[in-house]
């Protein structure tokens, strides 16, 4: 591979260039604040950043460890250990985009699937309460003033939280019904086959019915990596990209044999650096 070519991959790279040693890492720190890291992350996308990187890191690479003594003279600045730093710091970046790729699509599956079982347990909920409205509504006539209280504890359904509140008080007449164990109402309803363990399941399914609906509604923002995460990255690596890049570029314009730098997705930020060097040469 030749940097003519100016194609390289991460599978390169790793091959080509160690992790830093923990000394090395700690050697070549950003020592830059987090939110000044953070706002100069947000100028450019990730994945326009980890283009030229990835191009770069290739580049140096791959001409570093033949450079000659004179070569590395005029590269005053560059060395193995933040070739290293540089590339695993790029490295970091990629896996945090494809992280938050992945965490976005593990949260979507999550909420489809929490929706699912929350449609399901709604479903479920609106069927127990016309079971119970009907049961209770068929006992209505032998207690003054039931079937008022019935329909008050029916009530309208609009969504999940009001079907738990509707369930939740027709399982609380009923109780209060068949408490009353020697009344013709509560003699019909066991009679019929209502028990307290079938009023404990409807009350449990009221719960579920309300506690799904909520994980549903939630199950979108949970969890991942947050733009601010890529943006502190993306920080870091611009401020890396930025410092190989002066390094090499001016050992260039000394010796043209030594590969120039150039950006490319990243000149708008990264192209001012150039300009600004250029126009402090002397005419």
């Amino acid at each position: 591979m030749t940097s003519a070519q100016a194609t390289y991959t991460w599978s390169y790279l790793l091959q080509a260039v160690p992790a830093p040693t923990p000394a090395q890492a700690a050697l070549y720190a950003i020592d830059v604040a987090p939110g000044d890291l953070i706002e100069r992350g947000t100028r450019i996308r990730s994945e326009k950043i980890l283009t030229d990187l990835v191009r770069f890191g290739g580049i140096t690479a791959e001409f570093w460890p033949k450079a000659t003594p004179a070569q590395r003279k005029l590269l005053l600045g560059f060395s193995d250990a933040l070739l290293r730093v540089f590339v695993h710091a790029g490295k970091r970046l990629a896996d945090l985009v494809e992280q938050r790729s992945l965490s976005i699509e593990g949260r979507e599956r999550n909420r489809a699937a929490a929706l699912a079982i929350a449609e399901a347990t709604y479903a479920e909920g609106m069927a127990e309460r016309e079971r119970l409205a009907t049961t209770l509504e068929g006992v209505a006539d032998h207690a003054a003033g039931l079937a008022e209280r019935v329909d008050k504890a029916r009530s309208r359904v609009v969504d999940a939280q009001t079907l738990a509140s509707s369930l939740a008080a027709l399982v609380m007449l009923a109780r209060e019904l068949i408490a009353e164990a020697e009344s013709k109402v509560a003699l019909q309803l066991f009679d019929g086959g209502l028990t307290t363990e079938d009023l404990d399941a409807s009350e449990a399914l009221a719960a579920r019915v309300k506690s799904t609906s909520e994980k549903a509604a939630g199950a979108r923002t949970q969890g991942g990596v947050t733009q601010a995460d890529l943006d502190l990255q993306d920080g870091i690596c611009l401020l890396y990209m930025e410092r190989v890049m002066k390094a090499w570029n001016r050992a260039h314009e000394q010796d043209p044999s030594i590969p120039q730098l150039m950006p490319i997705t990243t000149r708008r930020l990264l192209g001012t650096t150039r300009r600004r060097a250029a126009a402090a040469e002397p005419g």
